[in-house]
């Protein structure tokens, strides 16, 4: 059984292009942009603006999709005040032997904020990523790819927008473990590509706005917990890099 979830506003630039089932949209002609081994990103331009539309191969027996979380995921963090990419449409087919889905989304505006902090760390920008993740976590949010490169900052709008909504987790009240594991990606990717001096200068100015939001984050224990994690995904990465270069494999 295949259904498709349209964003009203974008029906009728859809119903124009002829795009309303869902195989007009898994056919869809688009530039292959990333792949990996359960789903791949195509994108494509219209209007001037650009689209991503995200593929997934293989669907869980059990529960939502990737596809299905990221939807529904924008949408929540739109209503809670968050800047994400505008959701333009969600597919999904699912029968015994096969599952498919797919979502397409707006690219969001602006540059990554890798790619802004490797050419000139802005201190107005950190302050505004750690108000969005305090607010964020407080909120039971728990991103799972919390890393500098699914952050955009706009310039002209001065809007930061959350990207990659694919693993988003939410839960009544903040969990401590889901916030450790971000604030961890978080850490490793800002000390990844600045200078020792400018990380240090990168934490003290995100900590002393984030922990507004969770107090308790300023146990010393809690970060203890957080240096630790973050020398896990180092070391991961550091494996990762290893196996990609070994002419072997």
């Amino acid at each position: 059984m295949k259904k498709v979830f349209i964003n009203p506003a974008m029906s009728l630039t859809l119903s124009r292009l002829g795009l309303l089932t869902f195989e007009d949209f898994w056919s869809l002609r688009a530039r292959p942009f990333k792949r990996k081994r359960d789903r791949e990103i195509r994108t494509f331009t219209l209007d001037g603006k650009t689209y991503y539309l995200k593929r997934y191969f293989r669907l869980p027996r059990w529960g939502k999709s990737g596809a299905e979380t990221e939807w529904e995921g924008a949408f929540k963090l739109l209503r809670a005040g968050f800047s994400v990419p505008l959701p333009v449409c969600l597919g999904i087919e699912r029968n015994f032997w096969r599952g498919r889905a797919f979502t397409l989304f707006q690219a969001a505006r602006g540059q990554r904020l890798e790619d802004l902090f490797r050419k000139e760390l802005s201190l107005k920008i950190v302050s505004r990523l750690a108000e969005t993740a305090g607010r964020f976590h407080a909120r039971g949010y728990s991103h799972q790819d919390f890393y500098l490169c699914h952050f955009f900052w706009d310039e002209k709008e001065q809007r930061l927008t959350i990207i990659d909504l694919q693993r988003l987790r939410w839960a009544r009240s903040p969990k401590r473990r889901w916030i450790i594991k971000d604030l961890a990606e978080l850490f490793y990717s800002a000390r990844d590509i600045l200078s020792s001096r400018e990380a240090r200068v990168f934490e003290e100015e995100f900590l002393k706005i984030y922990g507004s939001y969770l107090p308790w984050t300023r146990e010393k224990t809690f970060w203890s917990r957080v240096e630790r994690k973050i020398k896990r995904i180092a070391r991961h990465d550091e494996k990762l890099k290893a196996k990609r270069l070994d002419p072997r494999t």
